[in-house]
């Protein structure tokens, strides 16, 4: 892959990092715990997604080379899903990254780590993203080294972002407001971005 499939698919990991959902509230919440309880939920999502990344580079290879139909299908579904997702980054107001409710004990690290996997591996949207997105990236021709290095980059932006969400919730409400603000703003910035990168794809198809 050439450095701009390599920038497009990193715009498209980190909006999926950063979009909100169940993954945020369970890293917030772990991250009311301790900072090591935040990380840990954080890194161990991150290793979710590497599994489903590299499931994805490894896997669409071979189905996308023996149905074109199936492939094109892919690439319908995933413009959809940038359009969709690029819709709700232009319309992020930052009301949706409120501050987590703190637990009522400390969560060990081992559980925290094992609840940021969790939630990634078994949310089905996680599946969705990676089986329409990856699609766009993968081909016949890449080597081992370039499908790890995607699944490694998937994994690095997701686990990334977390550990800031992790960090700016332990150092208290002047660090969760500025986090919140970058947060709102990169949204939209990336909501742009994919929308251009859905119209390019349906013009492509």
């Amino acid at each position: 892959m050439d450095w701009i499939a390599w920038l497009s698919l990193a715009g498209i990991c980190t909006l999926g990092a950063m979009s909100p959902g169940p993954s945020l509230l369970i890293v917030m919440r772990n991250a009311a715990s301790g900072v090591r309880q935040g990380l840990a939920a954080a890194v161990a999502h991150g290793i979710a997604i590497a599994v489903y990344a590299g499931l994805t580079a490894f896997g669409l290879a071979v189905l996308i080379t023996s149905s074109p139909a199936v492939f094109a299908a892919l690439q319908w579904a995933g413009a959809a899903l940038l359009l969709y997702l690029g819709w709700k980054s232009l319309r992020a107001t930052g009301s949706g990254s409120g501050t987590a409710e703190k637990p009522r004990a400390p969560v060990p690290v081992h559980r925290a780590a094992l609840q940021g996997f969790g939630v990634a591996f078994f949310n089905p949207k996680v599946v969705i993203f990676f089986t329409a997105l990856f699609s766009q990236f993968v081909t016949e021709q890449q080597s081992f080294t370039v499908k790890l290095g995607m699944a490694a980059l998937a994994s690095a932006i997701d686990a990334a972002w977390y550990c800031l969400v992790a960090i700016a919730v332990t150092t208290g409400s002047r660090g969760a407001w500025i986090s919140e603000s970058v947060s709102r703003r990169l949204q939209q910035l990336l909501g742009i971005l994919l929308v251009a990168l859905a119209a390019r794809l349906v013009l492509s198809i």
